[in-house]
């Protein structure tokens, strides 16, 4: 019988498979959307019509990387704000460097206030329920920094906690 895995190691998985995809020049499945701009784009328009299991596991993006990328002042709802630095993927064989992790978290832009405080208190409080996600993963060779994978998600506040703890230990694949 196989013993269980946990879920922190199935990612680690699926993320190595797609970036030796892109060394190897891989055609990419058809579940992966291809965007130009995510940095640029409320997360919300890549899951106008997805079922709530998909917001919640997140989904892994292709993204063409360039300087700009992540430097910007985002949409007009918001921008994505990098937490932390960047994380090292190891080879668990090897204990070479593979690649770097980075993680962003959506942050929606200030409505002017209300002359109401229980009002802005309620708005403050419902909207800060929800998280948006986003891991970037890239390889660390500079011939392969164009693409990226980027995974998309939508938590609660406190599995954001949870999965910061899970980026500081870094990655073994």
């Amino acid at each position: 019988m196989e013993p269980i895995r946990n879920l922190q190691s199935i990612e680690d998985e699926i993320v190595a498979t797609y970036l030796k995809m892109i060394i190897g020049d891989v055609s990419w499945p058809r579940r992966f959307l291809r965007s130009q701009d995510v940095y640029c784009k409320n997360p919300m328009t890549f899951f106008a019509n997805q079922a709530p299991m998909i917001l919640h596991d997140g989904r892994y993006l292709i993204v063409n990387r360039s300087l700009d990328s992540g430097k910007t002042d985002g949409c007009e709802s918001g921008c994505w704000r990098v937490i932390g630095r960047d994380k090292l993927i190891k080879s668990e064989k090897t204990g070479k460097i593979l690649g770097f992790k980075k993680v962003y978290k959506f942050c929606e832009k200030e409505e002017p206030r209300s002359v109401f405080k229980f009002w802005e208190k309620e708005k403050r409080r419902v909207r800060d329920k929800r998280v948006w996600v986003m891991e970037e993963y890239r390889l660390a060779s500079t011939w392969t920094q164009g693409y990226v994978i980027c995974k998309i998600r939508l938590l609660n506040p406190n599995p954001l906690e949870f999965m910061l703890c899970n980026h500081v230990r870094g990655y073994y694949v």
